[in-house]
């Protein structure tokens, strides 16, 4: 959201034009052969917004397969500012986090990797994304145009038809063509262009993939999707190793997006975002002492006395909550677990133990409450017991119902015949 004003903005905007791409189940329709859609995104972007700018590059896709046979290539991701550990954490590939077979289910999918053994290390054509130099206008529309480009990008140009470029780390790329494109709009806004691209482009790489809006905000397209982003089995299965070691519950083998186990664990789950929120949006953290007052206040109301702590706090303040409120834990790696994880690996445990809770309650605005919140609709957790908000200090801090629900997305399930619906493995393997 960085490019384009406020997170909150940015949803109602998208919720409000957006239009639902037509959906399909077909393999491609097209002469021209495979061919591979590649993106990026801005480099200062946090995991979790990078997931939902996934979700806009697969409906892409799913888009573009009406026509022709077109690949998402998955993007490896970078050391992110929020990894803070001390740790490797570069080029990381998708299925460290998320299970491949299953988001081959909503569109063809592959790591970068994969993509250099079967087309070697050319990229047809970059399109540089980047906003209007003259900014929105009077008012928004959609438009895009070629442009020179408004900074210094990572290629640079050998001949006319030769640009060396620097790609997910590397710099042995060839791209073929490269041009810089401003662009305000919903995805669909490419669709035109990439279908009447010449046959020979059998790669665009689009870099800057934030700057497109989705089709439609939780939409069909949008859940469907969604749905398909099952978390490596690897996390999950330490996840469930916790709640059962540490919150008395046995989520079972199996339950993932269905109804948990007696309809979830007996604890309550919380998500205190807290370090850069601190500065960058104070007025939704509380302080220890009022998240504390909070969680207890809803111990007594639930008759819950187990709490689970998804947090970035320091340890500090984690020992300091837990002096406050009896009964919480906090989910803390071995020295193995995160090198074998990673901090993204780490918080996405976090996220699977938070959303099996009997009850939760998270950050204004995060992206990371958004997420537990998703993969509690699709298990089947009522909007009661999963949109609310730690109050912050222009509130009563000791009254977690003091302050404004987060808005609720509702799911919208396909309907029409032929249309997406998930396998039943991918509840299964879940």
């Amino acid at each position: 959201c960085t490019m384009w004003g406020s997170c909150a903005f940015v949803l109602v905007m998208q919720a409000t034009i957006g239009l639902l791409l037509a959906p399909t189940c077909s393999a491609g329709a097209g002469n021209g052969g495979t061919r591979y859609l590649l993106y990026s995104v801005n480099p200062g972007e946090g995991f979790n917004l990078r997931r939902d700018v996934h979700l806009r590059a697969a409906t892409l896709v799913r888009k573009l397969r009406e026509k022709e046979d077109w690949v998402l290539v998955l993007p490896p991701w970078p050391q992110l500012h929020h990894w803070k550990s001390d740790i490797k954490q570069h080029n990381v590939p998708w299925e460290k986090f998320f299970d491949l077979p299953s988001l081959n289910e909503y569109v063809p999918s592959i790591e970068f990797n994969e993509y250099l053994k079967r087309e070697g290390h050319v990229i047809n054509e970059v399109m540089y994304l980047q906003e209007f130099a003259e900014g929105w206008g009077e008012h928004w529309t959609e438009k895009m145009e070629d442009r020179p480009c408004i900074g210094p990008t990572m290629y640079r140009q050998i001949s006319a038809t030769h640009w060396d470029g620097y790609v997910f780390g590397r710099e042995d790329m060839r791209i073929d063509s490269f041009r810089c494109v401003s662009v305000q709009g919903l995805i669909s806004i490419l669709v035109p262009e990439l279908q009447e691209r010449k046959p020979e482009l059998r790669s665009v790489f689009v870099e800057h993939f934030e700057m497109l809006l989705h089709q439609r905000f939780a939409g069909v397209e949008f859940w469907a999707a969604r749905r398909s982003m099952v978390y490596a089995k690897p996390l999950r299965a330490t996840g469930n190793a916790f709640m059962r070691a540490h919150l008395g519950y046995d989520p079972g083998e199996g339950n993932g997006r269905m109804k948990p186990r007696e309809g979830g664990g007996a604890f309550i789950a919380v998500h205190f975002r807290r370090r850069d929120y601190l500065y960058a949006h104070p007025d939704a953290v509380p302080s220890l002492d009022g998240a504390a007052s909070q969680i207890n206040s809803l111990k007594s109301k639930l008759g819950i006395e187990r709490v689970f702590l998804a947090t970035d706090s320091s340890n500090t303040d984690k020992k300091k909550l837990r002096k406050l409120v009896k009964g919480l834990v906090w989910f803390t790696p071995s020295d193995k677990a995160l090198r074998r994880y990673g901090d993204g690996g780490i918080a996405i445990i976090d996220q699977w133990i938070a959303s099996h809770a009997k009850y939760f309650i998270g950050t204004a605005q995060s992206t990371f409450s958004f997420r537990i919140r998703e993969d509690r609709q699709f298990m089947g957790f009522s909007q009661e017991s999963t949109y609310h908000n730690l109050c912050g200090p222009t509130e009563d801090e000791n009254d977690p119902d003091s302050c404004d629900k987060p808005t609720y997305w509702r799911i919208v399930e396909q309907q029409a015949p032929g249309n997406f619906r998930p396998s039943s493995s991918m509840h299964q393997e879940l």
